[in-house]
């Protein structure tokens, strides 16, 4: 069910005016939805004058590229309900990670370690807005946005983290997390849709078998259990963040640690701190107004000098 509907999506993108590509990175095979600005389409070449020339158009400054960044076990087509609204101001770049969707990990692997996905998201992000982008990611996603702009500002022009997981926290405030993530019946995707959404969606429980096959594929398993140390997010890395932030929190997110947000508000200078009331894990499918109107002001925020180490002791 939940690959049809993924199907049916796709070809919902390509009529609305998506190209749907994919492309060799590190060895994986990515596939992407790249979105151009609404602002920027027109019904046809302008009209000419009756002289036989066609009048001058002024030249539109380029708009920036968002890429947005999905979380653990998701696909691209999690953040459907904002491309529209966010087509106004960027051109919007949607992929699926590798071994997620329709994208695939390198011959003869079937996952990543969270270091390859870094890696690999670096080297997309490069490929697609090589004179860089702004980030989005949720859950996941704000993770590897937030790697990606501690190592290489140049490809960061900002980030939007969406309820972003990652923290350097002590290890048993990950324990509530892992045992509802690894449990081993599917009953226990009813207590997972609860803890991340406000209201859960009806239609979500016709989508209970294909929930749980996606949580117990080899790439999100694998990855939970190769994370090492220097995998997490630390105070040091969010210090040499330089691009604008701002921190999307919906409120009633019951599934990662409270501590992940007070972490970001603490540690990443600067962050604007942007909550929703009544709002669980995924404020893009949520509310996803809200979440838009936020990430269109993300071009406005200033950027900042990164920290340097005399300052960060």
């Amino acid at each position: 069910m939940l690959e049809l509907l993924t199907r049916l999506l796709t070809l919902e993108w390509r009529r609305s005016g998506a190209a749907i590509r994919e492309a060799d990175v590190l060895g994986a095979r990515i596939w992407y939805a790249d979105f151009s600005p609404s602002r920027e389409r027109s019904a046809g070449p302008p009209l000419a004058r009756s002289g036989g020339r066609a009048p001058a158009v002024p030249d539109r400054p380029r708009a920036p590229t968002v890429i947005l960044l999905h979380g653990l076990g998701a696909s691209a087509a999690s953040f459907h309900p904002v491309i529209g609204p966010l087509r106004r101001s960027y051109r919007v770049v949607v992929p699926d990670l590798p071994g997620y969707g329709w994208s695939r990990p390198p011959k003869g692997r079937g996952f990543l370690t969270f270091g390859e996905l870094v890696d690999t998201i670096e080297a997309f992000v490069a490929s697609v807005a090589p004179r860089g982008a702004y980030l989005a990611g949720n859950s996941m996603g704000g993770w590897l946005a937030t790697k990606l702009a501690a190592r290489r500002p140049d490809l960061a022009r900002g980030i939007a983290l969406l309820n972003p997981g990652g923290p350097a926290l002590n290890a048993e405030d990950w324990v509530d997390f892992a045992r509802v993530l690894t449990a081993a019946d599917a009953s226990a995707v009813t207590q997972l849709v609860s803890r991340m959404f406000h209201r859960p969606p009806r239609a979500l429980r016709f989508l209970a078998k294909d929930l749980f096959r996606l949580l117990r594929a080899p790439p999100v398993m694998h990855l939970v259990a190769t994370l090492r140390s220097e995998d997490f997010v630390t105070a040091a890395e969010l210090g040499r963040v330089a691009c604008p932030s701002v921190l999307i929190w919906g409120e009633d997110d019951r599934l990662i640690p409270e501590g992940c947000r007070s972490f970001f508000l603490e540690k990443l200078p600067g962050v604007r701190h942007e909550p929703i009331p009544d709002c669980g894990h995924c404020p893009q499918l949520e509310c996803p107004r809200r979440t838009a109107e936020i990430l269109l002001q993300l071009p406005r925020l200033r950027r900042r000098r990164p920290r340097d180490p005399a300052e960060a002791a």
